[in-house]
């Protein structure tokens, strides 16, 4: 197909393998990072105009990119990354800003609520599309609204809090209709050292519990209720040291899969793994939901782990 040329920077058969936490084999049909507002209007109105499929990624963590492909065009929000103290405890933070670093802002900064951000991989866009959480907090604690380019009209809109119908892992936003550029977040102050110390009580317990130099894309699924976690349910299993290919479940945290070489395991060996612990799970009357989501082309019996 004959392209309309586009005044942005546009990038052909672009290798993502090094934009997920899981760093498999993943290439991108077309790839842009837009820097402002301004821009990513312009994207969306050229992906109209030559009616082109997108996608969303932001830090790549939580995401499982195929390696059979990522058709049409793969938005990356690494760029969109101010933080703006609007007024005290008030910041606007952009949906590529990681959350690491906005944890280390505010605390700097002596004001609390953002604590459990420590060590978790993801940008404040994907934290905020599933209600990322850890240590007994979650992101809707502390959101004040987001606001989103509404992809069908291009128009800007500001979403409260109580809009956004947060659950479990779970938010109402639509990354295929709703891309979030900011958001707002009301804090705390508090008593910097405190801060500092709930900041490296948490990094010290992930660091114990998880395999965090290992590249993972966080938990792989969802706990099947508050009585039922993942991971324990996992290692009770004998499924720890399980591997297709490079992917392996970490003999350290059940929930956790590891991809042991760089650039060489593939979504193919991830599904593979998934399924073969699903269907374990199955066998005792558990249905593991996948907490990962998926960018790209996949088989018909790959998307029955989303939807088995």
């Amino acid at each position: 197909m004959m392209l309309t040329m586009p005044k942005f920077a546009l990038l052909q058969n672009f290798d993502l393998s090094k934009n997920s936490t899981l760093r498999v084999k993943a290439k991108a049909e077309y790839l842009v990072m837009p820097e402002t507002l301004a821009e990513l209007k312009e994207i969306f109105t050229w992906i109209k105009t030559n009616n082109l499929s997108w996608n969303i990624l932001g830090a790549g963590s939580n995401l499982l990119l195929s390696s059979r492909g990522i058709p049409g065009v793969t938005i990356l929000t690494t760029k969109l990354d101010a933080i703006k103290e609007l007024e005290p405890g008030l910041y606007e933070v952009g949906a590529g800003v990681k959350m690491p670093r906005f944890c280390a802002y505010a605390s700097q900064q002596s004001y609390a609520g953002t604590e459990f951000m420590e060590g978790i991989p993801g940008t404040i866009g994907g934290g905020i599309v599933m209600n990322a959480g850890a240590h007994g907090s979650w992101m809707e604690q502390i959101l004040e609204s987001a606001t989103v380019l509404d992809l069908s009209t291009l128009e800007i809109v500001e979403l409260p809090k109580a809009s956004l119908g947060f659950s479990y892992r779970h938010s109402n936003i639509d990354p295929h209709k709703q891309l979030i550029v900011s958001a707002k977040f009301r804090l705390k102050a508090g008593d910097k050292e405190e801060i500092r110390a709930r900041v490296l009580e948490n990094n010290r317990h992930r660091s114990s519990a998880q395999p965090i130099k290992s590249w993972t894309c966080g938990c792989t699924f969802k706990n099947p209720s508050d009585d039922c976690k993942a991971g324990l349910l996992i290692q009770e299993m004998g499924a720890k040291g399980w591997h297709e290919g490079p992917l392996q479940v970490s003999m350290l945290h059940g929930n956790f899969f590891e991809n042991t070489k760089e650039g060489e395991g593939t979504s193919i060996d991830m599904c593979r793994l998934m399924a073969r612990v699903q269907a374990e799970a199955l066998k005792r009357g558990v249905r593991l939901e996948p907490e990962v989501q998926r960018i790209g082309s996949f088989t018909d019996d790959e998307v029955k782990i989303w939807n088995h």
